[in-house]
């Protein structure tokens, strides 16, 4: 296609053109002069909108710290305590952990690890040795408990255990002492292999933990209650700590009422300054007493054991204790029922 372009035409194309240069340059300029003062107000205001973000997210920052630091502050001053019965993981309990949990010793807890798992510290009776050294002492009930059971105990969330009992020496003073090194090779501590407090520094809080035995065993080690001796003992614990919590393996075994010597034995405890008794041995639940300003769990019961003779005896306590800047402010006993393959549970 040929395009030609006469005179009149050429000059109105060039009028045309220069016509549109001259409307985009007035629109440029008009522009400027309209909008020209509105950008620095818009400048001004945007300024003042990153000057209150960043003011708001600086507020923020600080409530959030503020918020950890009181949270923190209440961590420090509250924890919560549980103290559980007579464990026993040989025997019957044994042999249901082979039938029914594949061995694995983490089968006595799984049905209560998740309420156990709350607990800053968690406490219980060893009803025996824990090792696969020394002799059998002859009892007719000696339990010496595999030790594997270290790491379930561990994976229940147990940090200290009672060795004061009349099962600890079932065989042997060997066993009792590598039941202590297992123990502390698996991060618990084993108290009342003698008279000495184990100390526990609890967010700033010295807790110091005594176990004594009033029941002979096979052997005699060196936890037996002696009256004048556990006292000067629980005074010299005050010294050194805030409370002082004794376990006391004491009175007689399916008995549901504390017995006169049990009563004596507890309130001369905490005449001599215990906070806390807690009992074991009669493999029943007896009374909780608040006597002054302290308590006495006379007897928690069963906490994994097999005898299932009874109701009774396939029942225990989880006592709960709340404390506060280092004093008692609040106790939860809560029942523990022992299913039949011998796991506590809580209803």
């Amino acid at each position: 296609m040929n395009f030609t372009l006469d005179r009149t035409g050429l000059v109105f194309t060039l009028k045309a053109l220069l016509a549109a240069s001259l409307s985009v340059y007035f629109v440029w300029f008009g522009s400027n002069i309209v909008f020209g003062h509105a950008y620095p107000q818009n400048d001004q205001r945007m300024e003042s909108a990153r000057e209150n973000l960043s003011q708001i997210q600086t507020d923020r920052f600080y409530r959030k710290q503020n918020l950890a630091s009181a949270l923190d502050s209440l961590e420090k001053e509250r924890a919560l305590l549980a103290f559980v019965g007579d464990i026993m993981l040989d025997r019957g309990v044994k042999e249901s952990i082979l039938k029914n949990g594949g061995g694995d010793f983490l089968f006595s807890f799984e049905k209560i690890q998740e309420t156990l798992k709350q607990y800053n510290v968690l406490f219980g009776n060893l009803e025996g040795p824990i090792s696969d050294k020394g002799q059998n002492q002859g009892s007719s009930y000696s339990f010496r408990m595999d030790p594997k059971t270290t790491s379930a105990l561990a994976f229940a969330g147990f940090n200290i255990l009672s060795l004061a009992n009349n099962h600890i020496g079932d065989w042997g003073e060997e066993a009792a002492k590598d039941t202590t090194a297992r123990l502390e090779s698996a991060g618990i501590i084993g108290v009342g292999m003698d008279y000495s407090p184990k100390i526990l520094n609890l967010r700033g809080t010295k807790i110091a933990f005594l176990a004594l035995s009033d029941i002979k065993g096979m052997v005699n080690l060196p936890f037996l209650y002696d009256k004048s001796e556990a006292e000067m003992a629980v005074r010299s614990a005050k010294e050194m700590s805030n409370l002082v919590i004794i376990s006391m393996h004491f009175g007689e075994e399916y008995h549901k009422e504390p017995s006169v010597r049990q009563k004596e034995i507890a309130h001369g405890l905490i005449d001599a300054g215990a906070d806390l008794v807690i009992g074991s041995h009669p493999h029943v639940v007896q009374p909780v007493e608040q006597y002054k300003n302290s308590y006495i769990a006379y007897s928690l019961g069963n906490f994994v054991f097999d005898q299932d003779f009874s109701e009774d005896t396939m029942r225990g306590l989880l006592f709960e204790v709340e404390l506060e800047n280092g004093q008692i402010i609040k106790i939860a006993p809560k029942t523990v029922i022992i299913n039949e393959n011998f796991q506590p549970t809580v209803p």
